[in-house]
């Protein structure tokens, strides 16, 4: 075999191993009725939910009880609303932001989070409107 030959195999070979590692670490975005679905498949699978708060429910944080448990109500893009359990502290500023990003698994009644991403497009829309009018 020719010298090219094995370096184009080998090139192959590394491509397609960095392929499988990066789609077996790729977590789907989902609503909560899709992750319901797919957790009967993969239970073990997360999985990335877009929602927003409801602030109209009820916020379980008490640090002196248990500072590595809160919950919350937060509805996905069709509109159901489902409890989110973050076994962590509460993120700073939650309240304040517009979008949240769920990382976790659902678990029967509730959504068992293990990360929660924030986003709060009002913070940087009021900046870009004061350098805009400077």
């Amino acid at each position: 075999m020719k010298p090219v030959h094995i370096i184009i195999l080998v090139s192959l070979s590394v491509a397609l191993m960095i392929i499988l590692s990066l789609y077996g670490d790729t977590s789907e975005y989902v609503t909560f009725g899709g992750a319901d679905s797919l957790a009967k498949v993969n239970s073990k699978k997360e999985y990335h939910i877009v929602c927003r708060l409801d602030r109209d429910k009820e916020m379980v944080y008490n640090p002196q009880v248990d500072p590595n448990y809160f919950s919350f109500y937060a509805s996905d893009s069709l509109g159901e609303v489902r409890k989110i359990v973050y076994l962590e502290a509460k993120p700073q500023d939650l309240e304040r932001t517009d979008r949240i990003v769920v990382v976790g698994k659902s678990k029967g009644d509730h959504f068992l989070a293990t990360d929660i991403l924030k986003k709060c497009p009002s913070k940087y829309e009021s900046k870009g409107a004061q350098t805009a009018s400077n």
